[in-house]
């Protein structure tokens, strides 16, 4: 693990040990919400570009980000009930999507609302025994995987960022 992951790791584990769930919800939502409007506006042929063949499109980015944060969803409340989470394919590879942009929006929306539920349905007090592996942080709890969503949308957010601002980035049309 290199000095940015450990750093990110101690982030992860102390902060979703000190919070609850409830009080994390902010911090992952806004998240969330700024990958959101990130993509409110963007057209098909946007979210289909690609700048380079190693670069996701930003339609990969958000099935990406839909399939994980669906299994994120899972582990978390596996692990804060206490039971053994599978977290082997929480990071799936990239994938080209069938969807449609809007297809996509209304999912990344839709995972917004899904996560909220979740959260309000977690135990009072969450296991923060039981971990799983992530990896680049290795073993985490329930509320390290919690706030890792935050920085998984975070990362995606960037990398849309970064496709927006190509310069043979699609104009608008």
């Amino acid at each position: 693990m290199n000095p940015e992951e450990q750093r990110i790791r101690e982030y992860l584990i102390s902060q979703g040990k000190k919070y609850s769930f409830k009080k994390l919800w902010t911090r992952a939502i806004s998240a969330r919400l700024e990958l959101i409007k990130e993509i409110e506006d963007i057209t098909q042929d946007q979210a289909d570009f690609s700048f380079d063949k190693d670069e996701w499109t930003i339609s990969e980015i958000l099935e990406h980000v839909l399939s994980s944060t669906g299994r994120v969803n899972q582990l978390i409340s596996e692990l804060a009930n206490g039971n053994a989470g599978d977290s082997s394919d929480i990071d799936p590879p990239r994938k080209i999507t069938n969807s449609s942009i809007e297809e996509l929006r209304i999912g990344i929306l839709e995972g917004a609302f899904e996560w909220t539920t979740m959260t309000e349905n977690l135990p009072l007090p969450p296991n923060l025994d039981k971990t799983a592996n992530h990896g680049f942080f290795g073993d985490i709890h329930a509320g390290a995987w919690y706030l890792f969503q935050r920085v998984h949308d975070l990362d995606h957010l960037n990398q849309i960022k970064n496709n927006k601002s190509h310069e043979k980035y699609p104009s608008r049309k």
